[in-house]
């Protein structure tokens, strides 16, 4: 009896050890439904990678990032783009649901202004691809995932965890980009 507990145990150590590292404080399910709101979230500024203090698209486009570390990026869900950027799509009718592209702007249609989110899974394609939430685009996301380059560009893999961010504006906590001031 002994021996067949031991071996549960191990069993189930073992399982433990080779499954994919999920983060379950928050689940790619969140976005189900209506989601969470900004105020569940206190997202209080933008430039560090957490969750708290996540990355914008400007962040992943411009920074070195390593790519073996999960970061927190914020950005709102543009389109999709079908084996590369050239074939973006950015309209509700887009069928693709193995990417989104996030924007910086909530009206982007610009595919060099976007980075491209790999959805690589069925709990995440049912979550946050635009045919399964096409009244979902033009929203804000706030994704947990690896800074790599995908479809030829920087973005993000390895989706672990994300919030829909429902009437949240990210242009309130993140750092307008340098311009030219003219005298």
């Amino acid at each position: 009896m002994l021996s067949r507990r031991r071996n549960s145990l191990w069993l189930l150590c073992l399982l433990t050890v080779c499954c994919q590292k999920i983060d379950t404080t928050v689940s790619p399910s969140a976005g189900d439904g209506e989601g969470l709101s900004a105020e569940d979230v206190h997202v209080v500024g933008t430039g560090e990678g957490t969750m708290e203090c996540p990355f914008t698209v400007t962040d992943v486009q411009t920074l070195q990032l390593a790519a073996d570390k999960p970061v927190w990026v914020v950005g709102y869900m543009v389109g999709t783009a079908y084996r590369s950027m050239g074939n973006a799509e950015f309209n509700a009718e887009a069928r693709n649901n193995s990417n989104i592209l996030l924007a910086a702007d909530s009206l982007c249609s610009d595919a060099e202004k976007c980075i491209p989110v790999e959805l690589n899974s069925s709990k995440l394609k049912s979550a946050y691809s635009l045919p399964s939430n096409p009244q979902r685009l033009h929203h804000c996301l706030l994704l947990r995932g690896v800074p790599s380059t995908y479809l030829h560009r920087k973005g993000l893999r390895e989706v672990s965890a994300g919030l829909w961010m429902n009437g949240f504006d990210v242009a309130k906590v993140a750092p307008e980009p340098w311009g030219i001031i003219s005298l």
